[in-house]
């Protein structure tokens, strides 16, 4: 999820369920909910440095636990004389990193949960990675009742119930329930793409990926024995889905330069972020260059942040050179 969207989750977390405590803890709260994002400054140094810390401490375990102790100080910090337990503290900070933990891992992007321990990244792939319906409620739920707020000033009436409350749980019921649909309609769309043939051949495996404005249609991507296939899923549509409209890409065969690329330096470092990996092996004059690029990046349109790894070999297979790079500074085949 976007920096904007976590921090009126927070917003909304806080009105909902610690009303009742100070601007103090709701600044807590939102250093807590949005401090995880801040591993988007790796883009600055480079897609090395991207790959290497994006989603992976801030957004493990342990990385969490100390988000909530810098929120939680914050919020202490800034209460003063101000009666807020540390107890209190702890389980607001707490509310709000953990959801930024669970949203991000209804995503495809994927969290490293168990970093430094183990690289492995889970992903519920439910939710796209910038999704305007949840925008809307959180929006509605934080606005319109600062509208109502202002209409009983303007008539004088006074309301002792904490402020926004209501509409805060409203927004995060709604949420709830939207982001419940999403993973069975996730579900459904899988379940659609396993049972089809692709240019003859059967899924080895299948995975769908969100659209940001449509509950209905999602990415699909398809593995078979010769191809990986990207095609668009409609869900409420199944007897006109064409497996055969899907666009398939031929899977580079076996060979000594694809072994040596998936034991380089750079070959593993990518290959232990991505997906839905494909290399491109193309015949250069002196050797070969192979590019691997991430085909849920592709399958989802994403044009931001999109790492590839490059790499050169000579005549004989062995490494010549090697990066990460940019893809859109690549010419991907």
């Amino acid at each position: 999820m976007d920096i904007v969207t976590h921090a009126l989750l927070s917003l909304a977390l806080a009105r909902g369920f610690f009303a009742r405590r100070g601007w103090p803890v709701l600044a807590g709260m939102l250093v807590a909910g949005t401090l995880a994002d801040v591993d988007l400054i790796s883009a600055w140094f480079g897609p090395a440095a991207y790959l290497a810390a994006r989603r992976t401490f801030t957004h493990s375990l342990l990385g969490t636990l100390v988000v909530i102790a810098i929120a939680a100080w914050i919020a202490h910090a800034l209460a003063g004389k101000r009666r807020e337990t540390w107890k209190g503290i702890f389980a607001a900070t707490s509310c709000a990193a953990i959801a930024h933990l669970l949203f991000d891992f209804c995503q495809s992007g994927g969290i490293a949960l168990l970093w430094p321990f183990r690289g492995t990244r889970f992903a519920l792939d439910w939710l796209p990675n910038l999704d305007p319906w949840i925008l809307v409620l959180l929006l509605g739920g934080v606005v319109v009742p600062e509208f109502f707020l202002l209409v009983s000033l303007e008539i004088g009436a006074r309301d002792k119930r904490p402020r926004g409350r209501n509409g805060a749980l409203v927004a995060l019921v709604l949420i709830g329930i939207y982001v419940g649909a999403r993973g069975v309609l996730h579900s459904n769309s899988v379940a659609l793409l396993e049972p089809r043939s692709y240019h003859g051949e059967s899924p080895r495996r299948a995975e769908t990926f969100a659209e940001s404005l449509s509950l209905l249609t999602w990415h699909g991507v398809v593995e078979t024995q010769s191809y990986l296939c990207l095609i668009d899923v409609p869900v409420t549509s199944a007897d006109s889905f064409d497996a055969e409209s899907a666009t398939c890409l031929h899977k580079p065969e076996e060979s000594p330069v694809l072994t040596a690329v998936q034991q380089s330096a750079v070959g593993r470092k990518f290959l232990s972020a991505a997906r839905i990996p494909r290399a491109a092996v193309d015949k250069t004059e002196g050797g070969y260059e192979v590019i691997i690029r991430d085909l849920r990046d592709v399958a989802e349109h994403e044009t931001r942040h999109r790492v590839v790894a490059r790499i050169w070999l000579d005549a004989k297979s062995r490494i010549v050179s090697e990066q990460l790079g940019w893809a859109g500074e690549v010419h991907l085949r």
